[in-house]
């Protein structure tokens, strides 16, 4: 026989084991009350006999009246009260033979005794205390706790008749809990099954609950928002690079095919050749690129990971371009924090920033600057990259990080499109954040460091 599928669900097992440790604690509890209940009731009779005793020995006078009314107030024939005389034969009361084994010296003695009374004679058990009075008389008072012991069984009778209705509750609530769990999980599998079978955009059922399931629906959604995003940059790239490789692949085939077919000398020759292999270059830069970008991406170098002087390694890139900038009539100037430590990969590091400055320089006309700046700012430690070019477009501003992706003003300008994007992968690494930011006029580019700033 095939059991529901319910029962072997996680809410139903817990269900089970929760019910488990509810009866385990109520049974303790009761237990634990019964038994305090007991001890606390036979004291309260105890003492109630050792002072019944102690207020007749202070006023013996009152011993035939205490008697009658403890007689009297007996519907449940539990209390006993007689007195005897110096020789311990009775005189009155509802005691027909002295006890065995009592003593009357105040305390509380575990005694058999015989009552009789208008209903008969009886043997019970009871707690009794005795004491002398001032004529050689002893008084003596019992109580039987015949009628708590009757109590206690009826509370541990009563266990089992409210765990049982509470446990069966428990079970039916587990029961339909599990049910509707297993509900929205065959919901999330068969949407599962449709985006395993290609249907990238469709998304995970939420209620819009803040509940566990939509908590982890929520965490998963957001992973197949990104792993579509991936997907879709990952044939943009491919587009991409179909596009960006086949121009110097295909300058490469002419020139060799010119070279072959039109050469006239070894000259001639070698001059097709170094086209063909400054095209090669140029297809292998573009790859060698990507894998870079795809190695950060994938934090396979966050294992170089060491304290840096940010500062120093500005000014190395500020002495690297000088000449650069020089000969292009260009004026280059480094101010800010000058000994400035992080944690970070050195050589990425570099690579990033040399890749802002030198694009700084690429686009900024004769007689124009670029400032570097290392500064503390409302963010934290920020790295500021400014130019006096001809800027970025608000609306491609986020567009320059992505690959290959240029602007109508660099259309015309070496490059494969690939710089900014290996300054973004190098940025995420690191935990920075990179933008262009307004300027009033060329282009500024904020890195901005601050999680890792010393």
């Amino acid at each position: 026989m095939r059991l529901p599928e319910f029962i072997n669900t996680t809410t139903f097992r817990w269900t089970l084991t929760i019910s488990a440790v509810f009866v385990a604690a109520a049974t303790i509890l009761v237990v634990f009350t019964y038994q305090e209940s007991v001890q606390l009731n036979m004291e309260r009779i105890q003492m109630t006999l050792v002072q019944e005793i102690q207020n007749t020995m202070a006023n013996p006078e009152t011993v035939m009246h205490r008697l009658e009314a403890r007689l009297i107030e007996d519907p449940r024939r539990v209390r006993f009260a007689a007195l005897f005389d110096p020789d311990r034969l009775p005189i009155a009361g509802n005691m027909t033979s002295w006890p065995i084994n009592f003593e009357p010296d105040g305390k509380v003695w575990d005694i058999t005794a015989e009552r009789d009374d208008a209903q008969g004679r009886e043997i019970q058990q009871a707690y009794a205390v005795g004491g002398v009075l001032s004529n050689g008389n002893i008084y003596v008072v019992g109580r039987s706790p015949d009628d708590y012991a009757s109590w206690q069984q009826g509370v541990l009778a009563l266990l089992p008749t409210a765990l049982i209705p509470a446990t069966l509750l428990a079970l039916v609530c587990g029961m339909i809990l599990s049910i509707r769990t297993q509900s929205r999980i065959d919901h999330i599998h068969r949407t599962a099954n449709r985006i395993m079978a290609g249907h990238l955009n469709e998304r995970l059922p939420s209620r819009g609950t803040t509940d566990d399931f939509d908590k982890l629906v929520d965490i998963i959604n957001n992973m197949l928002d990104q792993i579509e995003h991936l997907m879709s940059e990952v044939k943009g790239v491919g587009d991409d690079i179909a596009h960006d490789l086949r121009t110097p692949l295909t300058r490469v085939r002419a020139s060799l095919e010119r070279g072959r077919d039109h050469a006239g000398s070894l000259d001639e020759l070698r001059q097709a050749i170094d086209k063909g292999i400054n095209g090669i270059d140029q297809a292998l830069g573009v790859t060698t690129a990507l894998l870079r970008i795809a190695a950060i991406e994938h934090g396979q170098r966050n294992s170089g990971f060491s304290e840096v002087n940010l500062g120093g390694i500005v000014a190395a890139i500020v002495e690297l371009y000088e000449p650069a900038a020089e000969d292009k009539g260009v004026e280059l100037k480094f101010k800010g924090l000058s000994n400035i430590n992080l944690r970070g990969d050195r050589d990425l590091l570099f690579e990033a920033i040399s890749n802002l400055v030198d694009n700084a320089i690429k686009f900024t006309p004769n007689g124009g600057t670029v400032s570097i700046e290392l500064v503390r700012g409302a963010q934290g430690l920020m790295l500021r990259v400014t130019d006096t070019g001809p800027g970025i477009p608000v609306q491609e501003r986020e567009a320059v990080f992505r690959r290959f992706y240029r602007t109508n003003k660099a259309r015309n300008m070496p490059g494969s499109g690939l710089g900014l994007s290996l300054v973004a992968a190098i940025s995420r690494l690191h935990g920075f954040r990179v933008h262009v930011a307004d300027s009033r006029e060329g282009c500024t580019i904020e890195m901005i460091c601050s999680p890792t700033a010393a």
